[in-house]
This record gives C-alpha cells, structure tokens and sequence, in this order.
C-alpha cells in the first residue's frame, strides 16, 4: 500500500471517526433533548396543574369568605347564591357549602359532573382525573363554621395534547435531523436555548400573575378595612365633640346650675350613643354575648319615638302605625332598637331633601317561606320616600362591610347588623326598593309565646339605692381613671373601697382581707379578670364577683365562675352599679 493509499485511508478513517464522533454527538444530543422533553412535559405538567389548583384555591378562598356571614346566620338563601354565582365561571363544575359538623348545607354540579361529597372533614386540595378539588374552612374569630368544597372542570385531551404538542414536534424534529450531524447539533443546541428562555419567560408570568392576584386580594382587604375605620373614626369623632364640648362649658361656667345640667345630660346622651354604636361592633364581631328576652315590639318603637325625632331631624315627617295586639318576640332589645335606629339613619341619608318616614308593626301568619318556619311573626317595616335602590344594590344590602356612602360616612355594618338581628329573633328581613321610589326593609321576627318583661322605671332622677352599711368592696382595674372613678362612686354610696391595679396586687390585698363583693375588670395586662376569678374564688369563697369590661370574652368569665358571672358592660351609670352591687350583697347575705 502507497503512502498516498497510507494516507487516504487514515484520512477516511478519521473522518469515519469524526463521523462516528458526530454521531455519537447526535444520538447523546438526541437522548439529552429526550431526556430535556420529558422533564419539560412533567414540569410544564406540574406547573399546569399547581396553576388550576392555585386559581380552584383561590376561588374557594372567596367563597368561603363570602358565606362565612351566611353560615353564622345559617342563611341558606345566601349560601345558595352565593354557590349559584358560580355558575358564570365555566371552570367550576361543582361546589357545595357544608355546616360545622361537615355535613352538606347547599350542593351545585354541572351536568355530567358527579355530585359533590355528603360530608367532608380537615382542609385538602388534590388533583385527580385532570381536575382540582379543594376543602376551605369557613371560620370567624377563630370559631370554624364550617367548610366550602370546590371542583374545577376536568381538562380535555385535547387541551393537554395542544398543551405539549411543542416538545412533541421538537423531538420529531430531532430524529428526522439526525443525518445533518453538524446542522442537527446546532439546531438542538438552538432550540434548546429557546425552550429555556421560553420556559423563563413562563416561569416570570406565573409569578407577576401571582403577585397580581396578592395584590388585588391586599387591596379588597384594605379597602373593606378602609371602610370601616373611616366610618367609625367619623361616627366616634362626632360623639366625642359633643361630650369635649359639654365639659368644657362645664369646667367654664360651673356656676350656672341650669345650663350645667342641659351639657352634662347632652354629654351623657353622646357617651350613651358611643356606647351603643361599640355594642354594635361587639354583636357583629360575635364577642359579645346577645340578651335574649320576650318583648313587645310596638312598645318598643313607642319608647324611640322622642329619640328617632331627635336622630331624624325636623326635614323628615316621622310617622307610626303600630299595632296593639301587644305581640312579643324573643330577641335582643338593645340590638332591635340599634336596628331600628340604623334603618332610620339610612332612610334619613336618602331623604337629603326631606321627606317621609313610616315606622309599622303588624301581625302576620307566613306559610311556604323557603327560610322561615311557617306560624305567627311580628312584621317591623321601616318605609322611606327617598331615592331608593337599583336591584343591583338591593342584593348586596346585607353584606357586611358593604356601603354605597363615601369613605368616612359609612362603615358598611348598619344592614347587616339589621339582618343579624332579625335572624337571631327567628326570622328574616327583606328590602323592597325602586330607583326614585323609596324604600322599604321589612324584619320578619318570629313571635314568641312567653310573657313580655315588666319595664323597670326610672325617671332619671331617682336615688340609687341605699347600701348596707360597712359593706367593702375590691375594685380592680389596670386603668387609674376607671378604677378612681368607680371608687368614688362605691364611696358615695358608702361603701369602704380597697383598690388594686392589677391581678397579682388583687391577690395579695385578698391573702390579708376578705371583702364583701369583687369588682374585677376583664382586659387586663398580665392577668386577665377570668384567671384572676379562679384565684380568687380559693382565697375568697363565696364572695360574689361582679366584672366590668368593654369588650368580654363571656364563655370564658361564666367558666371560671361556675356559669353565673355578673357582667356590668362599660360605660355604666351609677344607678346600675349601684342596683347591681345591692341585689349581689343581699343575695350573699340570704345565703
């Protein structure tokens, strides 16, 4: 063989070796873009999926806040429409409302779409046959409920092959370039780097999409938040200038016995409504507890006839048609009449011009109500010749923290704490409305059987009543003012006053004394007034407890004291206290 053959033939066989080199190249290239692909299709897979189940979370997240004042009113109505509302998104193919003990309230599927569980039990989210279902708890003030169930459409095939139909081609495309060596690497190399700035430029979308989503739900929160502080900022404002205002002219001209008496009644009546609208926010944020007694309703509405005068102002022709049949109801009379006040207030906005006010009770027989149980109701109607209502409006009324008032001017709670009363007595409320019509809410209260409560009299001016001499009594309380001021009191009265500013000095003064009667407040730094309760009651037995608070957890002040805690709600007046100190001690000394 000639050194031109030697040389040819190392010259074919290195670049039948380059070749092979090539080759080997290519199909490494091509188990690489295999391997790439298939990772590619389980991660863009993954993604799919975690995104279906993000927006199936997030949609089940507003359901459940949605239905979370349902639930507590076990408003069925409202739970269904809210679960109806559903309907409009073709993604949801079933969703169901459960109650506490994980049992089905209100049931929605699609045709075609197996019915929701009868029961579900702890919070879950899976995703299963090409679709997401998740369970959301439905709590308020940490108390759960119930559930929301919520399950999204199962994905056609043709969605998830279109869906990977890219890499798919891609990967064809690299088998049928496996004869160009040179050009197919390249061109993989090349398509790959576009798959990673593709799957890059995803992976940023999913995630602006995500901040998108936080913020938007950040700012529905701040503006309900907005709402409600505006609203109670401006309300507590107006109180708070009338009680300053009053007791300035006081400090000023105390001489002036005539007119301190106009300021001092006007400051009690600003504090009294402050008081009012804080029992309120206590009902509907459910910490505080409701009296429920038998009374009659048109009574009622007789006794608010001088304060709704007052409240409405002399734009407005108020007038009445109340019934006498003397038809009681079982609710919380404090709350009615909140509710009744609030009606007016609205009815009064939407009169700007002046107009007409008619306040009736009757007696009615409902049969055939989806919500309400057929018998006898008391019938309260509030009716305004104002501007009235679009359809639109009417259906939100109810829902808390909703207002159609400027920031400032409304805290959205008025309606729903009118709902939530009416519900409470057993019934329901409804609203008939027209642009330019006025309108009308009617609470429905389911009329109670028992003997309505005598009312106690009081003329404003009577005595307190007389203590039992050298009697003394334990008055703790972390704030100096309160504590002074109900100090003073019980020494007017004549009482002998031992003073505590906290749970830990309480003690002590009791490990050396024994009183006659304790007055703790609740919220208290360190100790609150329930665990100070429990103590005291080893070093004080039977020693009546009397507690003075605000804002009382009442499930925790009745379990340390055996169920019969005494609750006096901030701010009181001196004949409460007074009545509520002498009826504990006589009951202690019959004992």
């Amino acid at each position: 063989m000639s050194r031109r053959d030697l040389s040819h033939a190392a010259s074919h066989a290195a670049r039948r070796l380059a070749d092979r080199r090539m080759v080997s190249v290519a199909w490494a290239s091509v188990l690489t873009l295999f391997a790439i692909a298939a990772l590619l299709t389980v991660r863009a897979e993954l993604e799919h999926r975690a995104q279906v189940t993000r927006a199936a979370q997030v949609q089940a997240d507003i359901l459940a806040a949605s239905t979370g004042a349902a639930l507590a009113f076990d408003d069925r109505s409202a739970m269904k429409e809210y679960v109806d509302a559903l309907r409009v998104n073709r993604e949801v193919a079933a969703a169901a409302v459960y109650d506490a003990a994980g049992r089905a309230v209100v049931v929605y599927h699609r045709d075609g779409i197996a019915t929701p569980p009868s029961h579900v039990g702890a919070t879950r989210t899976t995703f299963t046959g090409r679709h997401a279902a998740v369970v959301r708890p439905v709590t308020q003030q940490g108390a759960r409920l119930g559930s929301v169930y919520l399950e999204t459409q199962p994905e056609p095939w043709t969605l998830v092959l279109g869906r990977h139909s890219g890499l798919a081609v891609l990967t064809l495309l690299a088998l049928l370039l496996l004869g160009v060596v040179t050009a197919a690497a390249a061109q993989l190399q090349a398509r790959a780097r576009l798959l990673a700035e593709a799957n890059a430029r995803l992976v940023k979308e999913m995630a602006a999409r995500s901040e998108a989503e936080e913020a938007l739900r950040q700012s529905q929160k701040m503006e309900a938040l907005g709402r409600l502080t505006g609203g109670i900022a401006h309300d507590f404002n107006n109180l708070l200038q009338v009680v300053h205002g009053a007791f300035e002219l006081i400090r000023r001209k105390p001489e002036d016995a005539g007119k301190v008496v106009v300021w001092s009644k006007n400051g009690l009546e600003a504090a009294e409504r402050g008081a009012s609208l804080t029992r309120q926010l206590l009902a509907f944020s459910r910490s505080q507890k409701l009296e429920l007694r038998p009374f009659v309703v048109a009574e009622l509405i007789d006794e608010m006839r001088n304060l709704l005068g007052r409240t409405l102002g002399a734009e407005i022709a108020l007038s009445f048609d109340l019934d006498e049949a003397g038809a009681a109801v079982m609710s919380d009379r404090t709350q009615l009449e909140l509710a009744v006040l609030n009606l007016a207030i609205n009815a009064r906005d939407a009169m700007p011009d002046g107009g007409r006010l008619t306040i009736a009770t009757r007696v009615c027989t409902l049969t055939g109500e989806a919500f309400l149980e057929p018998g006898d109701y008391v019938a309260l109607s509030v009716a305004d010749t104002g501007e009235g209502m679009s359809p639109e409006v009417v259906e939100r009324a109810f829902d808390p923290f909703f207002t159609t008032k400027q920031v400032g001017q409304g805290t959205g709670l008025g309606l729903s704490q009118v709902y939530g009363v009416a519900r409470q007595a057993g019934g329901a409320a409804r609203i008939e409305s027209t642009p330019g019509a006025g309108t009308t809410v009617t609470l429905y209260l389911r009329r109670s059987t028992a003997s309505p409560e005598a009312p106690q009299a009081n003329d404003g001016h009577a005595t307190v009543l007389a203590p039992t001499g050298g009697r003394t009594i334990l008055v703790v309380d972390d704030e100096e003012a309160v504590r002074a001021l109900a100090a003073d009191i019980l020494q007017l009265l004549g009482y002998r006053v031992l003073q505590a500013d906290g749970g830990a000095k309480a003690l002590d003064m009791l490990s050396a004394t024994r009183p006659d009667l304790m007055l703790f407040d609740y919220a208290m730094p360190d100790m609150n007034g329930a665990e100070l309760a429990r103590r005291a009651r080893d070093l004080a037995p039977g020693v009546p407890i009397v507690f003075a608070s605000g804002y009382a957890d009442t499930e925790a002040l009745e379990s340390s004291v055996g169920g019969e805690a005494v609750i006096l709600k901030k701010p009181f007046d001196m004949d409460t206290l007074a009545r509520t100190v002498g009826t504990l001690l006589r009951h202690s000394d019959a004992r």
